[in-house]
């Protein structure tokens, strides 16, 4: 067999390089080879061909395969729909009281992680209810010290129940007087550890708002030295994993739609698909375009899909017969015909031309070309297309 060897352009750091072979081409020993050495026979395609590669390259190029069966295939409805932030996920970072912004440790599109230090405010009022916690926590302990002596004393008769009930009294208000002082201090936004630091601290008055949970700031519209009033919004950080996409369903498909069914997303102008589910329908429809609101929470991990970026939504009403299917990115296109890699062996991946079904929900159906049981490159096939196109064979991306 007459065998081309080819480095992989990304594979330039591994010494062996994959093995490309014309599936009926034979030696010169042999006394004839089938093919042109270009891949080409009467102007056509080479009809075969196999990509070998080591595990190490299997592992760089993030190829992945499964081993096809037979599924249900999935009726779906198609709705345009627009991306929208996870209000769920949303956080306005205020302030609870009148400030001024004293340092910022963050920037616009940062990302944050929970608990981590946004913004530092400087504030006349927090200073003064500082010093008034402070001022009656010291006079709770001292009532409370006075009280343990006169009970002592009580008890060996030297003063009377009357005193003992006055110094009582009087450290039950103390005792209210520091709660309230501590409530204050809650309320401007100061917690349990910020509170606990105060007998340490030399500077009274300033107050670090932190991220709430981990996400991305989306908004920070503030100056240092700003003054602001109590309730103003410096910052906004959502958690940006999952989005909403708000669908347009038409009024005679909304019967078909339920809570909890399962529903993918595609960005215009682009062939990735985003799996979500069905988690809200709206109880009012647009009356100019009789259309309802669907919402979907979709998985967004890889950090593409944005507010405002309009999709094809797809949500699945039911299943259908039991096909091949495999996911869009699994076929590859060479010239006319569609393409798929078969793992024969280890690292041995064929070339097998198909013939695919209409796509739904990002699943194409194999009509021909492959069976159950085989085991097909689902991630990866375009690296192996582009060594079939350096062989010969015109490859493009499907």
């Amino acid at each position: 067999m007459k065998t081309v060897v080819l480095c992989l352009t990304i594979f330039t750091c591994l010494i062996s390089a994959p093995a490309i072979a014309g599936e009926h081409g034979h030696d010169e020993a042999g006394g004839h080879n089938d093919h042109k050495e270009s891949g080409h026979k009467d102007g056509g395609h080479e009809e075969g061909g196999v990509v070998k590669l080591t595990p190490a390259q299997i592992k760089q190029a993030g190829i992945m395969t499964e081993i096809l069966q037979l599924r249900p295939a999935m009726q779906a409805i198609t709705a345009p729909g627009t991306v929208a932030f996870n209000a769920y996920a949303l956080a306005d970072i205020t302030t609870l009281v009148d400030a001024m912004v004293y340092a910022r440790h963050v920037r616009l599109g940062d990302q944050v992680k929970k608990g981590q230090k946004l913004v530092t405010l400087n504030s006349t009022s927090l200073a003064q209810a500082q010093a008034g916690y402070l001022k009656a926590r010291a006079e709770h302990n001292r009532s409370r010290q006075e009280l343990a002596r006169l009970k002592k004393l009580a008890k060996q008769k030297i003063i009377s129940q009357a005193r003992l009930q006055q110094a009582d009294s009087t450290y039950q208000a103390m005792h209210a007087n520091l709660a309230a002082a501590k409530a204050t201090l809650y309320s401007y936004g100061l917690n349990q550890g910020d509170i606990a630091t105060l007998l340490k601290q030399d500077v009274y008055g300033l107050l670090t708002l932190r991220a709430p949970h981990a996400g991305t700031v989306v908004a920070d519209d503030f100056r240092i030295g700003q003054h602001l009033a109590a309730g103003s919004r410096l910052m906004q950080v959502v958690d940006e994993s999952h989005v909403w996409v708000e669908a347009k369903i038409p009024e005679l498909l909304l019967s078909d739609i339920r809570i909890g069914q399962i529903a993918s997303v595609t960005p215009k102008g682009s062939k990735g698909h985003y799996p979500g589910t069905v988690i809200n329908i709206h109880h009012q429809l647009d009356a100019v375009t009789r259309t309802a609101g669907v919402r979907l929470e979709i998985q967004n991990s890889d950090d593409l899909l944005h507010p405002g970026m309009f999709v094809s939504a797809e949500i699945a009403t039911g299943s259908g017969k039991k096909t091949l299917l495999l996911p869009e990115q699994a076929i590859q296109r060479q010239g006319s015909e569609l393409i798929v890699f078969v793992e024969e062996e280890p690292g041995h991946f064929e070339r097998r031309e198909v013939t695919v079904g209409k796509v739904n929900m990002g699943l194409l159906p194999i009509l021909t070309g492959v069976k159950a049981g085989e085991t097909v490159v689902v991630k990866g096939a375009f690296v192996l297309a582009s060594e079939l196109a350096k062989a010969g064979f015109e490859v493009h991306n499907h």
